[in-house]
């Protein structure tokens, strides 16, 4: 029985038998690099899902922001028109003439109606390479400007294309400075109706006019003043409303 049972042993070569016992790691090594694939094509199709939707989602939000803008627009140009016809019916339901003019020139001295005109122009701006509060406009910078402008004979100024008026606040929010609640960067251009042959000289004879020399002289702001090309166009003041009003 050992003779039978040495030669069945011995039937297969020894390297079959140790190739057949390296065939199960080889299946398990397989099963391995499968299972890596599978894996790591799961994650690739989640991630490119991921990237889908947010890809949809952020256009999603551009299309909402468009269209918002697109209706502010409407509504501005709607509240313009409105404005208009409320100064028509205003000035018909003036009979006098002098009243008529005396209204005329309130709504363009308080900024109710758009205004032309000619005048200057006055730009001023960070100091290059400001580093901190250093060499920046700031909104007291500003205010003192536009005071200084009043002071020397301006009809009418504008901000950034933002009008100003005896309402219109200047004050900074955090690194901006804001004017009638519209943030604004620099370089500040401010629009000024006046003559402007006697504008920019008696703006020099300002306290304003000081100030700024002093700031580009030790802060590095820059400040130029310019005759305007032709007539300056400002707008109205968007926020301007009419509160009380009597016969007089």
């Amino acid at each position: 029985m050992s003779l039978l049972t040495d030669l069945q042993e011995g039937a297969l070569e020894p390297e079959y038998r140790a190739g057949s016992a390296a065939a199960p790691s080889r299946l398990r090594f397989a099963a391995a690099i499968a299972l890596v694939a599978v894996l790591v094509t799961v994650a690739l199709l989640q991630t490119t899902r991921g990237a889908g939707t947010a890809a949809a989602q952020r256009q999603e939000l551009l299309d909402r922001v468009a269209a918002a803008e697109a209706r502010q627009g409407e509504v501005a140009d709607r509240v313009t028109a409105l404005d208009e016809e409320i100064g028509r019916l205003g000035q018909q339901a003036l009979g006098d003439p002098d009243q008529r003019a005396r209204l005329t020139e309130l709504e363009q001295l308080t900024g109710a109606v758009a205004v032309e005109g000619p005048g200057i122009v006055v730009e001023v701006s960070d100091a290059p390479g400001a580093d901190g509060t250093s060499g920046l406009v700031l909104d007291g910078d500003l205010t003192r400007l536009v005071n200084g402008l009043w002071t020397a004979g301006a009809e009418a100024i504008s901000i950034n294309g933002r009008r100003l008026t005896v309402l219109t606040p200047i004050r900074s929010a955090g690194a901006a400075i804001t004017v009638d609640y519209v943030s604004l960067s620099p370089p500040y251009r401010l629009d000024v109706i006046g003559d402007p042959n006697r504008l920019q000289a008696r703006f020099n004879e300002t306290a304003a006019a000081s100030w700024w020399h002093f700031l580009t002289q030790n802060y590095g702001v820059t400040m130029s003043i310019s005759q305007a090309d032709g007539d300056l166009s400002l707008p109205a003041d968007s926020g301007m409303t009419l509160r009380h009003a009597a016969a007089g």
